[in-house]
């Protein structure tokens, strides 16, 4: 009889295979059994209570799958066709909601056939069951048998009802699908027309052609179906060693009713199992997609954490001071610009009250925009006076911003305070930058004009120094020459650094103007305490540079270098040269103290200049990239400084 389970909205309809001894009914469901797909099918049971010796039935769950809402299951028995066991076929028959009766084709069988459809009539009657009424389908097995009888002759010792009838060769798959289908169909429409559900179906031939479509869909191919077959195995369970002394105490023993309740306890226990076992299978899925749940929750936690790294990095690298306080006034969050502007450290101030840095005379400030603020509002750009540890005030500008939750409630308050004190010490460096870049586009043309002045003032000189006849003025005059000379060698650097010269290349030895730009310096060095010593590679030959200008670079690197050296307690620098990758190398090296990190990116550039002896690196790079190269410094404690300049070759 058709079960509801309005719960989880499924129908569970019984079919059974009935027909004579070995007519094929075992076959039609173990070959149904390897057609279905996995998901579609349980466990097929076997029930035996004569110790092995005969199949009884079997039980195949079948699911049909979503119809308008509903999960429509099958469960399909066979029954054991021989004579000695019509009690054990009228217990299968029990609750039966459509059958299938399976006749053998052999001429030899059709008495049988015949026997076999008597009994399921008077079996279907003591079931309180009618086999006029029943849906009901002929399957005629074994057509393939030589004595095979014509279908015509079947139908009239068989077909009393004139219901849909098939041939098949159940072994090879022929016929098995087309009769199950018939079966389901006649069997769904049936259910579905005597509860009245199909008043709920717009279209209700359409839901059986779905029905129908869904199965044939889902089912493997007979042939492939063939071979899975003879791997089939399914679940025996048996009722064995029942005796007398298992009744209760005055109960008559009778071998019928022993029978009945073994059977009817086999099949609860094999339908329990078949539920179990779809328990099992939905627990063990919804295991698995609760393994996926977990393993995207820890990903998104993990992306949340990473937001959050993010997101107090970006807090924390703000040049405003950015706290939050919560209703009572107490300091919860302070990034690292709260801690330089106001001067306490984060564990300083965390659980203290903001009073701590508001004045005495703003201390209703903060009320009042906690009053606004907690109507949702955000205030922008409040000037105040704020307080720094040390007693000090300073303007500030400071807007205030709701903090709420996912409920938008609003749980704290931020301040973002700007130290206006700053902003006017950017601005005055601002001014002066500007002023400064002023004076450097004045300075190129004052320079010029220097230059130009200095150089007759040279020629003249030099010229009433040769003319000069009284000896006594003849000192005086050299004096003036080598003054004259220091003054232009000492604005030399720097013209080169505001107006470079193009180079004019000629063929020249690197190494020749390393040893006279060393000849030039020696002086120097010797004078600060400072030794030099020279690694020349012989394999630099000549390339194409301008020699004066080139010659000027390296003794401006070794006067720096020479200006290093005398502040370390180990004086020494060192001039080496080597040809490498299609370019020369130029090294010098110094003992000086290692060159702090914020310098070292201005090393080369005029606003890392600390007096005139500082210009010659800056000479040396303008030099450098003039020809096409490149200059680099590493500094390292204890290893001293070292400028690398390449010159490519041309």
């Amino acid at each position: 009889m058709v079960q509801f389970n309005t719960r989880a909205n499924e129908i569970l309809l019984k079919l059974v295979y009935y027909g004579p001894g070995l007519s094929g009914k075992t076959t039609n469901l173990q070959l149904m059994h390897a057609m279905c797909a996995e998901s579609n099918k349980g466990e097929m049971f076997s029930v035996n209570t004569q110790e092995d010796r005969t199949l009884f039935f079997d039980l195949l769950p079948i699911n049909l799958g979503y119809i308008y809402g509903n999960a429509i299951h099958l469960q399909i028995y066979t029954v054991p066709g021989q004579v000695q066991y019509d009690a054990s076929r009228r217990v299968v028959l029990g609750g039966a909601d459509g059958v299938v009766f399976v006749a053998d084709s052999s001429e030899a069988k059709m008495q049988d056939n015949v026997d076999s459809l008597s009994n399921l009539y008077h079996n279907l009657n003591a079931n309180r069951l009618n086999i006029k009424q029943i849906p009901f389908v002929l399957q005629y097995n074994k057509r393939d048998l030589p004595d095979a009888m014509a279908v015509g002759v079947m139908n009239r010792r068989l077909n009393f009802r004139n219901v849909p009838y098939f041939e098949a060769v159940a072994n090879k798959g022929v016929g098995v699908l087309d009769t199950f289908l018939a079966i389901t169909r006649e069997t769904v429409g049936t259910t579905f027309k005597k509860y009245h559900l199909d008043k709920k179906i717009k279209d209700f031939d359409e839901m059986l052609n779905l029905i129908e479509s869904n199965v044939r869909g889902s089912m493997r191919e007979p042939s492939q179906a063939l071979e899975a077959t003879s791997q089939t195995e399914s679940t025996v369970l048996r009722h064995s060693n029942v005796s007398v002394e298992d009744l209760q105490p005055g109960k008559v023993a009778d071998a019928s009713e022993l029978l009945e309740d073994a059977l009817k306890a086999n099949m609860e226990t094999a339908r329990l199992y078949s539920e179990l076992k779809a328990s099992k299978d939905a627990l063990d899925r919804k295991s698995a997609e609760m393994a996926q749940l977990y393993t995207q929750l820890e990903r998104a936690n993990a992306d949340n954490q990473k937001t959050r790294r993010y997101l107090e990095s970006l807090i924390q690298s703000v040049g405003e001071a950015i706290i939050s306080f919560g209703p009572d006034g107490k300091i919860l969050t302070w990034n690292s610009a709260a801690e330089r502007i106001f001067g306490y450290g984060r564990a300083e101030v965390a659980g203290q009250n903001l009073s701590l840095i508001v004045p005495e005379s703003r201390s209703g400030e903060t009320e009042q925009a906690m009053a606004i603020v907690g109507q949702g509002q955000t205030l922008q750009g409040v000037q105040s006076v704020r307080l720094r540890k040390d007693g000090r005030e300073f303007p500030a500008a400071i807007t205030y911003a709701p903090v709420k939750g996912a409920d938008e409630r609003i749980l704290a308050f931020s301040a973002v305070i700007r130290d206006l004190d700053e902003q006017k010490n950017l601005e005055r460096k601002l001014s002066e930058s500007e002023a400064h870049g002023s004076l450097g586009r004045v300075l190129e043309p004052v320079f010029n004009d220097l230059v130009g002045r200095l150089t007759p003032l040279q020629i003249q000189a030099r010229a009433v120094q040769e003319s000069a006849v009284d000896t006594a003025h003849t000192g005086q005059l050299t004096r003036l020459v080598q003054g004259l000379d220091n003054l232009s060698a000492r604005m030399r650097p720097l013209m080169m650094i505001l107006n470079p010269p193009s180079p004019k290349r000629e063929p020249a030895s690197l190494n020749a103007l390393a040893q006279e730009a060393a000849k030039r310096v020696e002086m120097e060095a010797a004078a600060a305490g400072v030794s030099m010593e020279t690694a020349l590679d012989p394999n630099v030959g000549e390339t194409a540079l301008d020699a004066d200008q080139v010659r000027e670079a390296l003794a401006g690197l070794l006067r720096n270098a020479i200006q290093s050296a005398a502040k370390a307690p180990v004086r020494r620098i060192r001039l080496a040269t080597r040809s490498a990758n299609n370019a020369f190398h130029v090294v010098v090296q110094d003992t000086g103290p290692t060159i702090p990190a914020a310098e070292q990116a201005h090393y080369f550039d005029l606003a890392g200049v600390e007096g005139p002896e500082s210009l010659g690196r800056v000479v040396a790079a303008t030099v450098l990239r003039q020809h096409g190269g490149r200059i680099a410094l590493r500094s390292q404690e204890g290893s001293g400084n070292a400028v690398l300049g390449e010159l490519p070759l041309a």
